[in-house]
């Protein structure tokens, strides 16, 4: 028992001797404990409150391990202590580190502690915080753009101010909105006629499939913003995509190009008799460009509304047949199709649901009087 006292004693007076000499430092957030006339325990804290943070500590096995090592120690003039991590002896170290640096890789993102720097990287940014200063950078999920920006606090004013000498940094949040259609997008919808003026053809000869006519569109965005609001903001985005429009007819009827207008016969045998068609389809791509004004909306139903129009050029265009027996036939031609398209688009967009869009062709698809006045619409969703 006394030998144990005696390590105990013993320890406290060799660690805190030491503190002794600085005994003249210390303010009146403190605890002193005195053993015998020549040695003291000093516990100093700048905060009362830190102070009442001793509690959560467990002296008694700290006071063990140093006793540990002082029975290691050889000489009774000098005995020196290497640091020791104050937050292990935790009696409750639920959320609290032990490691000073530390790199740690989770579902929400990475964060890295080198010393007093802190690092931490999510999808909304990085945030970086070194002693009082913190920075944001990158743009969190609401679409808002991280600012940093030195505020005194009573003032009001965006400037750097001194408290002890220490610099404060605070963060302003910027609202910057992005076009929902920015970026990658697919569209897949189906085409039909908006307008139809068969003139000398007969409309039954190049009727359409109604879901068998798709179109299909792989097209990027780039977006300026115009306005910011607090709750919408306002955009032109400039749209490039490729499109094909598949026109399948009803029927055993195919597409050539006549002498002097495009045709829509019966495809038959040699002997002229009438060939049943599994499919029968004209296909003309197109290359887009697209100018849409943008209204989004942050947090509604409706995500946005873009209302625009577009032109395109036409990169050529091929019939298809494929009969009963499956047997297949291309044939590449104009088919008397202008070569141009432009047109009116509108798109709405629904959140976490897809996108809506259509377009409507204001030019007809074939060239004037070389065949029926056509004009085309597609519609269908926009990922």
């Amino acid at each position: 028992m006394k030998s144990t006292m005696k390590t105990i004693i013993l320890s406290v007076a060799c660690l805190l001797s030491f503190a002794a000499s600085h005994a003249s430092t210390v303010q009146k957030d403190s605890i002193i404990v005195t053993f015998g006339d020549k040695t003291r325990l000093i516990i100093f804290s700048d905060d009362r409150k830190e102070l009442e943070k001793l509690m959560k500590y467990d002296l008694n096995s700290l006071l063990k391990d140093l006793g540990a090592r002082l029975d290691t120690m050889k000489g009774e003039t000098k005995i020196y202590f290497d640091d020791l991590d104050g937050r292990k002896y935790l009696k409750d170290t639920t959320g609290v580190s032990k490691d000073k640096n530390y790199v740690r890789i989770g579902l929400k993102g990475i964060r890295i502690k080198d010393g007093d720097t802190e690092v931490t990287i999510t999808t909304r940014g990085v945030d970086i915080k070194d002693g009082n200063e913190q920075v944001s950078i990158g743009n969190n999920s609401d679409g808002y753009e991280i600012d940093t920006t030195a505020r005194d606090g009573d003032l009001g004013n965006n400037r750097d101010y001194d408290d002890n000498d220490e610099k404060v940094m605070t963060i302003r949040r910027v609202r910057r909105y992005s076009s929902p259609r920015k970026g990658f997008n697919i569209s897949l919808g189906l085409n039909a006629y908006a307008q139809n003026q068969p003139l000398t053809n007969n409309p039954d000869e190049y009727d359409l499939r109604p879901f068998g006519s798709r179109y299909i569109s792989l097209g990027f965005v780039k977006s300026a913003a115009l306005v910011r609001g607090k709750s919408a903001g306002l955009h032109l985005d400039f749209g490039l995509d490729v499109a094909w429009n598949n026109l399948m007819f009803e029927g055993n009827n195919t597409v050539e190009k006549g002498n002097l207008a495009v045709e829509f016969p019966l495809v038959t045998n040699s002997d002229g008799r009438e060939l049943d068609l599994r499919k029968s389809k004209l296909t003309i791509p197109y290359v887009n460009f697209s100018l849409m004004p943008t209204i989004s909306f942050r947090k509604a139903f409706i995500s946005y509304l873009s209302a625009g129009g577009y032109v395109g050029y036409r990169l050529g265009g091929y019939t298809k047949t494929k009969l009963a027996d499956g047997k297949k036939d291309h044939v590449r031609s104009d088919y008397y199709l202008n070569d141009f398209r432009y047109g009116a688009a509108f798109e709405l967009g629904i959140r976490n649901f897809p996108d809506f869009f259509v377009h409507y062709d204001m030019n007809p698809l074939f060239q004037t009087n070389k065949g029926p006045d056509i004009r085309m619409i597609n519609f269908g969703i926009r990922f």
